[in-house]
């Protein structure tokens, strides 16, 4: 493992004992279109989150498995963190590191941003609905910022793998059959993770919001909705919630605080623009077990038993 590994872990036990605020959601969030989730953190250890980088200032990570990848949610997260802080602070310099960023996205031809390694049952080639949704978002802020039309066409173009299946070279799933989820790991074997499906959800509310007339990704839109509302709690029913939909007892995946705060931030997100006293019953839950010592031990205990009955490629 690298040292960046044990820093990881370190990092992690530290917020099961003290809490954690990283993910906090923005209030404000539609002053100045800013992304709603906040990553102020990330740039203050850039040298952890995004680094090493190539002579272009694009992220890119090393994997002990895999070596060398350009990761884009790495590189998303890099140019939206960076969004915000020009938006509120007007520094020039993030300015020209979202924009750069953006023409990395804007690059790809095929509107696919594909993970060129094999990770876990999933073969090279594959796609993931966060990647998707998350350069949606940059794309979107790219029109924000320019009035350049050509990014909203990539950002309907990036927007197609999620209205095919699994089987077509999509990120379509569903739930008992009916509820329809988009995946983060597109594998046969659906994992359901929770806020992956939600980055692909932002970006989908926000092309929305900025192009009225695409009547096939407002239907999407709607369906998705309708899963959340309906299907929320399976992903915690109680205090604490899951990174995904556990298929048995054995693989109940309790959230790391730091991910447990971020779909909080995700369902309050959800929250702002479609009330419902269940969503909110959810978020007050969840929050209750953020804020409690004895829940975060619960979680950590339930994360270490996971840990060790299921490997992790890394």
């Amino acid at each position: 493992m690298n040292i960046n590994h044990y820093k990881k872990i370190y990092r992690d036990i530290t917020k099961y004992i003290l809490g954690t605020n990283e993910f906090s959601f923005i209030e404000n969030y539609q002053e100045k279109f800013l992304y709603p989730i906040n990553l102020d953190f990330t740039l203050e250890e850039k040298e952890f989150y995004y680094c090493p980088m190539d002579e272009n200032g694009i992220p890119y990570k090393i994997y002990s498995s895999v070596g060398k990848q350009y990761n884009p949610t790495r590189i998303a997260a890099y140019a939206l963190s960076h969004y915000n802080d020009y938006m509120q602070k007007n520094n020039e310099d993030s300015k020209e590191i979202f924009l750069k960023c953006l023409d990395w996205f804007f690059s790809n031809k095929e509107g696919r941003y594909e993970y060129n390694f094999d990770w876990n049952d999933l073969k090279a080639p594959w796609i993931s609905c966060m990647a998707q949704g998350e350069a949606i978002s940059v794309l979107i802020r790219g029109y924000y910022l320019t009035k350049d039309e050509k990014y909203l066409q990539k950002a309907q173009q990036v927007s197609a793998p999620f209205h095919h299946e699994i089987n077509n070279n999509g990120v379509l799933s569903k739930i008992d059959n009916h509820f329809l989820f988009l995946e983060e790991y597109p594998s046969i074997k659906q994992q359901y993770v929770l806020n992956g499906f939600f980055y692909s959800f932002i970006g989908l509310s926000e092309y929305n919001f900025m192009v009225k007339d695409d009547e096939k990704n407002k239907k999407l839109y709607s369906e998705l909705i309708n899963t959340v509302e309906n299907k929320i709690s399976s992903w915690g029913p109680k205090y604490w919630s899951y990174y995904k939909i556990p298929q048995n007892i054995n693989k109940v995946n309790c959230c790391t605080p730091s991910y447990h705060n971020l779909q909080i931030t995700q369902l309050k997100y959800f929250y702002s623009k479609y009330p419902n006293p269940n969503i909110n019953k959810t978020i007050i839950n969840w929050e209750k077990g953020l804020n409690s010592f004895f829940i975060r031990m619960q979680s950590c205990f339930c994360k270490l038993v996971y840990r060790i009955r299921n490997k992790t490629q890394r």
